[in-house]
């Protein structure tokens, strides 16, 4: 009796460990591969060690998709429109500090997600992450259209901000900032 009491505790020692994998981000859930499972979860991102270990991260924001599409995609070293099971997806492969590392867009039912991982290819466990979710509900063209809406976003936002660089530097060198120090003795 008391070894069964003991295989039972022991069971339900290891059940909660398992389902530790399990994360929910804006109402998805998500099957984290065992090698990224104990990150930290926020509402609208799961991140594992630093974002180019492995993160998913909601882009529900125009802003994010903004940022996050437009920084990988004109940066990229390659990427690949695709279908990983079922999803569309935008696969865009990076290099930072000498790590490559693969960021994947994909719809999620009305959602578009970032996943990003330290490989440089999509293996078999993201595959299988990605399989369990739930069906995307926006188009194709959808899908398409809101990734190149914000990639000319960024690159119309990036070429404000050097214009804007460019006229605070035109200024400075037309008004140049002279300063007097008068001493009395």
């Amino acid at each position: 009796m008391k070894r069964i009491l003991l295989i039972i505790i022991i069971i339900m020692l290891f059940i909660p460990a398992s389902a530790a994998g399990n994360v929910t981000i804006k109402g998805v859930d998500f099957e984290i591969p065992d090698q990224y499972d104990g990150g930290i979860l926020k509402d609208s991102s799961y991140v594992y060690k630093s974002g180019l270990t492995f993160r998913i991260l909601s882009l529900d924001d125009a802003k994010n998709l903004r940022i996050n599409f437009g920084d990988d995609f004109t940066e990229a070293l390659s990427h690949e429109e695709t279908t990983i099971e079922g999803h569309d997806a935008v696969v865009i492969h990076r290099s930072f500090d000498g790590r490559n590392y693969t960021t994947v867009y994909t719809p999620i039912g009305d959602k578009i997600f970032l996943i990003c991982f330290n490989d440089t290819y999509v293996n078999d466990d993201i595959s299988k992450m990605i399989s369990k979710l739930p069906s995307q509900n926006m188009t194709h063209d959808d899908f398409s259209a809101s990734l190149n809406t914000a990639l000319s976003d960024f690159k119309e936002q990036v070429s404000q901000e050097k214009a804007d660089i460019e006229a605070q530097e035109m200024y400075k060198e037309d008004n140049p900032i002279n300063r007097f120090f008068f001493f009395r003795f």
